[in-house]
């Protein structure tokens, strides 16, 4: 099932990467004045928490948010998810499947531990992903790149 979902979270993002490609650079990085900011920050905000949450269950440990500096533009941005979708995947395949309900312990950067059943940070990661493509593609609409709908369930399963 996280395959899947997953599948869909990477074709959903680099649908929206790709019509973010053909907006000029001040619709690209113009702040709306609310969210996250630019469609390049929203987008970065997005790389970095795809990372954030695969470091931690791979390490176990909270770690830094990756630098905004390292993605200055579009291609830098694409490069990061084309990074993490395979570095997802290697996660992903990895996992027994009692695994995924099996409990695991985070470190804070504080040096608290938290415990979250696995699979809660598997959906977790997907819903945040949905939340911000549908934020992406109101703003893509906006600046006439509708990524037309996006809805899980008309994600064709062939197209993974």
């Amino acid at each position: 099932m996280f395959h899947l979902q997953f599948d869909y979270h990477w074709h959903t993002t680099f649908h929206l990467l790709d019509l973010a490609a053909n907006l000029i650079e001040d619709d690209y990085q113009g702040h709306p004045g609310y969210g996250h900011g630019s469609i390049h920050s929203l987008l970065v905000h997005l790389l970095q928490t795809d990372w954030a949450w695969r470091q931690a269950l791979e390490t176990g440990l909270q770690q830094p948010p990756l630098p905004a500096e390292g993605f200055p533009n579009l291609m830098a941005v694409k490069g990061g998810f084309l990074a993490e979708k395979a570095a997802w995947g290697r996660y992903l395949d990895g996992l027994a499947p009692e695994e995924v309900e099996a409990g695991i312990t985070l470190t804070t950067r504080r040096g608290n531990p938290v415990e979250f059943p696995r699979w809660r940070i598997l959906q977790h990661v997907v819903l945040h992903g949905m939340q911000h493509h549908s934020e992406l593609a109101r703003r893509l609409t906006e600046h006439g790149q509708s990524p037309g709908n996006i809805d899980f369930i008309f994600y064709p399963a062939s197209a993974s």
